[in-house]
C-alpha cells in the first residue's frame, strides 16, 4: 500500500512539474509513482492508438439512452450502449483540449437538456449541449476556477430529489470534502465537511436509497454518510485506492479499484461484506464500473473500455487505445436544440 503522505503527499508537486504538458500523458512512472499520478490526474496511460471508429459522430434525437464515459487523454467523452456496452459514438463530446485536460466524470447536467463534465486537472465542471457536444461554458464553481472551492476534481452526482451538485476534491480550500453547489454552480458548503470520518481523498460519490458511499483514496475504504452529509462509518476496507463505486441489480456495491492485492472490480453486499474480487488479466488499474443486464461488469482503465465476468475472465473488449474514465447512464436526455430555447 502506498502512505498517503506519498500518495497526497507528492501530488502538488507531481502536478507542477506536469502541468506543461497541457493534455499530453505524463511519462510512464515507476510502480511507486502510479497512484501519486493518478491522485493528480496526470495518467502514464498511453496516447490514443489512431485506431479507426467505424461509428460516425451523430446528432442524437430526444430520450438517448446511453452510457457515458470521458477519455482523458483525448479530452472528450466516449457513448456506449448500456445494454450490450458496445461502443455508439467515440465523440458524444468531440475532443476539446481548449476546455479539457482530464475529464473524469460525465453525467446529465438537471436540465436533463445538457450534459456535465468534471475535469480532474481543469478544475472546473464543464457544461456540453445534449445532442451536438457543443462546448455551452463552466458551470461550477460559477465565475470560473476557484481553487480555494474546486481543485483536483474527481466524482459527481446530484443529490436526490432534485438537489443541488455535489463534487468530490482533493485539494485546496475544500481539500479532502465533498462540495456542494446550487443550480447556477454556485458553492453552497461542503455537503461532506473536510475530512469528515477520516475522509482523505475522496475520488466518487454514490447515493444509495439511503445512505452515501464514497470511496477514500488515502486511507483504502468506502465511508458511508447519511442523506444530509453527516458521517455513518466505514462501509468495507478496499486494498488499495477505490475509484468509481456502482450498484448492481440485486443490490450488491461495485467498486472499481485501481491497486493493491484487490485491483481489479470489488463487489460488496449492501451491508459491506465481501463477496468478490474480479480481475482478468491484462485489464487491472480500474477506474470505472457498470454492470450490464447480462450480469457481466463493464470497466475501464488506462488503455480501454472491457466487459468482464464474475468469474474473473474477460468477455469483450469494446475499445482500446483511450484512456477510461468513469461511466455513467444518461436516459431520457433531450437536447437543447429540440427544446426551442438557449441555455445561458
Amino acid at each position: 500500500m502506498t502512505t498517503p503522505w506519498l500518495r497526497f503527499g507528492s501530488v502538488c508537486a507531481l502536478a507542477a512539474g506536469f502541468m506543461t504538458l497541457g493534455p499530453t500523458p505524463a511519462p510512464a512512472a515507476e510502480p511507486g509513482q502510479r497512484e501519486v499520478l493518478e491522485a493528480a490526474g496526470l495518467s502514464d496511460a498511453p496516447p490514443p492508438s489512431g485506431q479507426t471508429v467505424p461509428v460516425p459522430r451523430t446528432v442524437l434525437g430526444a430520450g438517448v439512452d446511453l452510457l457515458l464515459i470521458p477519455d482523458s487523454t483525448a479530452d472528450r467523452v466516449m457513448a456506449f450502449d448500456p445494454t450490450t456496452g458496445n461502443l455508439v459514438d467515440a465523440n458524444f463530446i468531440p475532443a476539446d483540449v481548449t476546455n479539457l485536460s482530464t475529464p473524469k466524470h460525465a453525467f446529465a447536467h438537471a436540465d436533463g437538456a445538457s450534459v456535465l463534465v468534471i475535469d480532474q486537472l481543469d478544475d472546473l465542471v464543464q457544461r456540453y449541449g445534449g445532442g451536438d457536444g457543443a462546448y455551452i461554458g463552466a458551470f461550477a464553481p460559477a465565475g470560473g476556477v476557484n481553487t480555494a472551492v474546486l481543485d483536483n476534481a474527481t466524482g459527481g452526482a446530484y443529490r436526490p430529489g432534485g438537489g443541488n451538485l455535489v463534487v468530490c476534491v482533493q485539494s485546496g480550500g475544500n481539500g479532502n470534502s465533498v462540495a456542494e453547489f446550487d443550480s447556477n454552480g454556485i458553492f453552497v458548503n461542503e455537503f461532506i465537511g473536510l475530512g469528515s470520518g477520516g475522509l482523505a481523498g475522496p475520488f466518487d460519490v454514490y447515493f444509495r436509497a439511503a445512505d452515501v458511499l464514497v470511496s477514500s483514496i488515502n486511507t483504502d475504504q468506502i465511508l458511508r454518510y447519511n442523506l444530509a452529509g453527516g458521517f455513518l462509518g466505514v462501509f468495507a476496507a478496499v486494498n488499495n485506492f477505490p475509484q468509481q463505486i456502482a450498484e448492481a441489480a440485486n443490490g450488491n456495491v461495485l467498486v472499481a479499484n485501481f491497486g493493491g492485492t484487490q485491483v481489479g472490480v470489488i463487489e460488496f453486499t449492501a451491508a459491506g461484506v465481501l463477496v468478490g474480487v474480479y480481475n482478468p488479466p491484462g485489464v487491472g488499474g480500474n477506474r470505472g464500473v457498470y454492470e450490464l443486464p447480462n450480469g457481466n461488469i463493464l470497466t475501464t482503465n488506462g488503455t480501454g473500455v472491457y466487459e468482464i465476468s464474475r468469474a474473473g475472465a474477460l468477455v469483450d473488449t469494446k475499445i482500446t487505445g483511450v484512456s477510461g474514465q468513469y461511466i455513467e447512464r444518461v436516459q431520457g436526455l433531450t437536447p437543447v436544440e429540440l427544446l426551442g430555447f438557449s441555455v445561458e
